[in-house]
């Protein structure tokens, strides 16, 4: 079978894209690595998509999902791992299977950056990535979130209530939040440290993570906690798109124009996967525009 469109990815951006296909009464196909919803359902509280005032990030993810499944969006939990633009109908490839369709429209998100230390080591021995996922190991404890930016503050501010002593060290000399608002929360945090220009060296721990070492003016030391979340923020799932034609910048975001065209005719991108302000309402926007650029090029 030769699908009009195969959509990759399950996210925000992909599952909006699918709704309007299935609205547009095209034959379609949501290929998703894992859960629906994409990485807001591990968000604390969103207080910034228009229509809630404030609700959970995975509550958030439910309905997008929900919604899709309404209009009967076809969903398989399998990973791409390449695709054939070298001629038309586009073959999607996963482990299992290859897919053909005349149009396609990459959401396929991103993933949580990595300082490249030795986090891997201690990975579930004290490390971790996900706050909603794993803040309550952390209850009335001392933690370190490691990190930059937005992510390091929200990342402390999803703890406030959980850890007893929160310490964001980053290797910057000031922290900013795209939203100011973030910014004046972490200020009125009571538990809150902020260790400025301190550049990771290792995370020290025997049998578990017990701190961090950094290098402040030159200076060692160790910074000790129960437990380390990094927020580094994050890096594109494009790895499948390897040996295409589809072009990638340098950071490996997939390139688009205004309409989320790609180097490719026929292919679209949107979400995360293209770089910009990591937003649910930007993957949402641009999964409509994806969509539409997509429809036009099915019915040329």
């Amino acid at each position: 079978m030769v699908y009009d469109l195969i959509i990759i990815g399950g996210g925000p951006a992909g599952l909006t894209a699918g709704i309007y296909a299935m609205r547009a009464k095209l034959s379609t196909l949501c290929l998703e690595k894992q859960n629906e919803g994409g990485k807001i359902a591990e968000a604390g509280i969103v207080e910034n998509y228009p229509g809630f005032e404030s609700i959970k990030g995975f509550e958030l993810a439910q309905k997008f999902s929900e919604h899709a499944k309404h209009f009967e969006l076809p969903i398989i939990h399998e990973e791409v791992e390449k695709i054939d633009t070298s001629s038309k109908p586009y073959k999607v490839i996963t482990k299992h299977e290859t897919y053909e369709a005349k149009s396609i429209v990459i959401a396929s998100g991103s993933r949580y950056k990595k300082p490249g230390l030795n986090e891997d080591d201690f990975m579930g021995k004290g490390v971790c990535y996900c706050v909603m996922c794993d803040a309550f190991f952390f209850l009335n404890k001392e933690v370190i979130v490691l990190g930059r930016g937005t992510s390091a503050i929200m990342a402390a501010y999803n703890l406030k209530d959980i850890a007893k002593k929160i310490t964001i060290v980053t290797d910057r000399s000031e922290l900013k939040a795209v939203e100011k608002i973030m910014e004046d929360r972490m200020n009125l945090m009571n538990n809150l440290e902020i260790v400025l220009n301190a550049e990771p060296i290792e995370i020290v721990g025997k049998e578990k993570a017990e701190g961090v070492k950094v290098s402040i003016d030159g200076k060692e030391k160790i910074i000790s906690a129960d437990g380390i979340f990094i927020s580094f923020g994050y890096v594109p799932n494009t790895e499948f798109l390897d040996g295409s034609e589809i072009k990638l910048n340098k950071r490996k975001f997939i390139e688009t124009d205004e309409n989320c065209k790609t180097s490719v005719e026929g292919i679209y991108a949107c979400g995360d996967v293209t770089g910009g302000i990591l937003q649910v309402s930007k993957a949402v926007g641009e999964g409509v525009t994806a969509f539409t650029g997509a429809l036009s090029s099915i019915q040329k």
